[in-house]
Parts: C-alpha cells; structure tokens; sequence
C-alpha cells in the first residue's frame, strides 16, 4: 500500500471518528437536551440529569405541604407569585391548594409548584364527632367517665350540672331508674329507687338538662366555635342509657372551612377558586 494510500485511509478515519463524536455529542433544542445515536440505539432526553448536575434548577417546581394557614399565607407572600397563581378550595375534602404556575390569561404554567393546606380535625372535636349519635349511648357508668373526661369543652351552666349528673350515678352503683317526668323548664327529671342492703332503699331524683352547649376548635390552630348538642335518654329495665345528638355539626363544619378561604382571600392577595386544583 502506498503512503498516499495510507495517508487516505488515516484522514477516512479521522473524519469518520470526528463525525460519530459530532453525533453522540449532547444537541440543545430550545433548552431541551438530546442525544442522536446511530440506527439501533434509542433516543434519550436527559434534560432532567443535565439539570440535576447544575447548582440551582431551571425553574420552581415541586409541592409543600403546610400544617397552618398561616404557613400558607406566609408562603404565599414569599413566592410573590399574584399575576401566576391560582388558590383552590375544596370544601369537600377540606383543603386550600396554591398552584403558582397555573394557566393564566396571557401565561401557561406547568402546574407543578404548589403549596398544599390541610385543615385537620382537633382531638377534641375528634372526641365529640365520634361519639355522637343513638348509636354510641353509654351506660351510667361510661356517660360519668365521658363527661368527667371532656368537661372542659362544655360550657356553662350546663358544664356544672352535667358534672353534677355524672358525679351521681357514679356515687350510686345501686340505682334502679323507674320513671321519666319532662319539667316545665324543659330538663327531664329521672326518678330512681337506690338499693341498700338489699332492701326497699330511698327513692330520689335527677334532673338532667335537655341540650347543652360546647365550645370547641374545629379545626387545629383555629379559632374556637360553638356547638349545641341534645341529650338523649333511654330507660331500660331499671338501667339508663345517655347519648348526645349534635346539631347540624356539618354546618359548623363549613362555616370554619369558609373563614379560612375568606381569610386566605383578603390576607394573599391571590385569586381564590372553589374546587379541586
């Protein structure tokens, strides 16, 4: 083989070497990234590892879930994000979701940075919910704990005769519960005959208040509000059962659901939507 034979072969492989670099070479299109490899090979979008290797990313992204409201307000403020944001409420599942890249008018976002609010039942309220309804009624024993229990969250003058009830049928193990007479008041008055020593006893009365209020946080870090609760009565067989009727939890439900988006809409700045983001 000749030099200039040889010199071809070696400018043939040269080129050929410099062309499959050029083609395995990262391209950048419009701030995606690629990689052209040759017929057999597959196509890879690296644009999120080249990103990942840099010192801060291209854009915001990602979502932070916060357990105040004013949290969320705070983080709202720090985005700055008022001409790009949206603020959804869902009364439903009781959440207030800030997407700081939404769609706007003259501006599609990604939909991916977002700052993520779930109010939360207090254990009080929790406590209340839970144990409301016929189906929860407790015997004398369990209605004394219970109330004794969360006498805190019942408010006056109730709370003292509630305790006064509660203090009683658990002094007295003895009770036989005969009769049921309603008051002109309203309160029911509950006759009973209390065993001693196996005999005939004394015979006594308790009168227990037709509903009573309760003042609670709904929701944690909220503010406090007020509930009515109906207390219920069965006599069975000497015994009694009590349980508690809420009125209309849910309605109190919404209304501390609808101050946190009011206050999210005056303090923000943000447009507020209801409905799921």
């Amino acid at each position: 083989m000749t030099e200039a034979t040889l010199c071809a072969t070696a400018d043939a492989a040269h080129l050929i070497t410099e062309l499959k670099a050029a083609a395995l070479a990262p391209l950048e299109i419009e701030g995606s990234h690629h990689l052209l490899l040759p017929e057999g090979y597959k196509h890879l979008d690296i644009t999120k590892l080249v990103e990942a290797s840099q010192s801060i990313p291209n854009r915001k992204a990602g979502t932070v879930a916060l357990s105040s409201l004013q949290s969320l307000l705070d983080y709202c403020e720090d985005q700055g994000a008022q001409d790009t944001a949206y603020v959804f409420a869902d009364p439903d599942r009781r959440t207030i979701t800030a997407v700081f890249n939404d769609h706007r008018e003259d501006f599609a976002g990604w939909r991916d940075h977002r700052a993520h609010f779930s109010a939360m039942f207090t254990p009080e309220f929790t406590t209340w919910i839970n144990n409301d309804g016929s189906n929860k009624a407790k015997s004398q024993g369990e209605f004394a704990e219970f109330i004794e229990d969360n006498l805190a969250d019942i408010t006056e003058p109730a709370a003292q005769q509630l305790l006064e009830v509660a203090t009683t049928i658990q002094a007295k193990t003895d009770i036989n519960f005969s009769s049921a007479k309603r008051l002109d008041n309203g309160q029911v008055q509950l006759g009973y005959t209390e065993t001693i020593a196996a005999s005939a006893g004394t015979n006594g009365a308790l009168s227990i208040p037709k509903e009573f209020q309760l003042g609670l946080r709904i929701f944690k870090n909220g503010e406090g509000y007020r509930l009515r609760a109906r207390l219920k009565y069965r006599l069975l067989g000497g015994s009694v059962k009590f349980w508690y009727e809420l009125d209309r939890p849910e309605r109190a439900i919404e209304d501390a659901f609808a101050g946190y988006v009011n206050e999210v809409r005056e303090k923000s700045g943000y447009r507020v939507l209801v409905g799921q983001a």
